[in-house]
C-alpha cells in the first residue's frame, strides 16, 4: 500500500534542494533505499552498457547495466519483465523478482513495488525509480535461490522488516549470501540435483572475485 502525504520534520526551504532526486549528490542517499513518509524509495542510474567491467572501480555500487534483464517467477514459472521509459510496472507482494548483475538472489517481499523507468536526457543517463509501502508488523523480506533448471526452491532466508526495521536488511542480506555460498549443499537443488551458482549482494564493493564472476553472469 502506498500513501500519498510525505512527512518532514524540517522546514520546506531547507529540503527543498533534496527532492531532485535524480542530482547526484541525492541518488547517493537512495542507494540502499531510503525512508521518506510511509514510503521506502530507491534510485538507480542505468549507467553501464554491458556487464563487462561491471564494478570494476567502484563505479557506482547500485548502478545498472543497460543489456540487464528482469524477471518474475509467477504461475507459469520465470518470466522477463520489459522496463519501458514511463511505462510503470508492478512488481506484486509476494512475486520472486531478480535483476541482472544488480542482486543474486530473488527478492521477495510484502509490498508491493511500483517500479517506474525514466529515460536518459541529454546530460543524465536513464534511471529506475522504485517505490514500496514502509512494511510494519510481520511483514518480512526473504532472498531465495531457485533451481535453475527446474525453478525448485533451493534456499531461502527471511527478515522481518516490519518489527526489524529496514536498516537491518542490508546486514541481512549479506549473511544470508555468505551462508548460501559457504555450502555447496545449499546451492544444490534437491530436485534434479543441479549445483546453483553462487549470489552476490546489492552493494558490488562486497563482492569476493568469485561473487565478481556471478555477477557479470547472471
Amino acid at each position: 500500500m502506498l500513501y500519498s502525504d510525505v512527512y518532514v520534520k524540517e522546514p520546506l526551504e531547507k529540503i527543498a534542494e533534496d527532492w531532485d532526486f535524480l542530482d547526484k549528490k541525492i541518488i547517493r542517499k537512495f542507494a540502499g533505499f531510503r525512508p521518506v513518509g510511509d514510503n521506502i524509495y530507491g534510485i538507480r542510474a542505468v549507467a553501464h552498457d554491458t556487464a563487462e567491467g561491471f564494478g570494476e572501480g567502484r563505479k557506482g555500487t547500485t548502478d545498472l547495466v543497460k543489456t540487464r534483464k528482469n524477471f518474475e517467477i509467477g504461475s507459469h514459472g520465470v518470466v522477463e519483465v520489459a522496463r519501458t521509459p514511463l511505462m510503470i510496472h508492478v512488481t506484486r507482494a509476494g512475486t520472486p523478482h531478480h535483476t541482472q548483475h544488480m542482486f543474486g538472489y530473488w527478492h521477495i517481499n510484502d509490498k508491493d513495488e511500483i517500479i517506474i523507468p525514466l529515460p536518459p536526457t541529454d546530460t543524465a543517463p536513464a534511471h529506475l525509480l522504485i517505490v514500496m509501502g514502509h512494511p510494519v508488523g510481520n511483514e518480512c523480506d526473504r532472498v531465495a535461490w531457485y533451481c535453475d533448471r527446474c525453478t525448485t526452491l533451493v534456499f531461502m532466508r527471511e527478515y522481518v522488516t516490519g518489527t526489524a526495521g529496514f536498516q537491518g536488511f542490508w546486514p541481512f542480506e549479506r549473511a544470508a549470501i555468505a551462508e548460501y555460498n559457504g555450502d555447496a549443499r545449499h546451492r544444490t537443488c534437491p530436485e534434479c540435483g543441479l549445483v546453483n551458482p553462487l549470489g552476490y549482494s546489492g552493494f558490488m564493493q562486497h563482492d569476493t572475485p568469485a561473487e565478481r564472476d556471478a555477477r557479470k553472469a547472471w
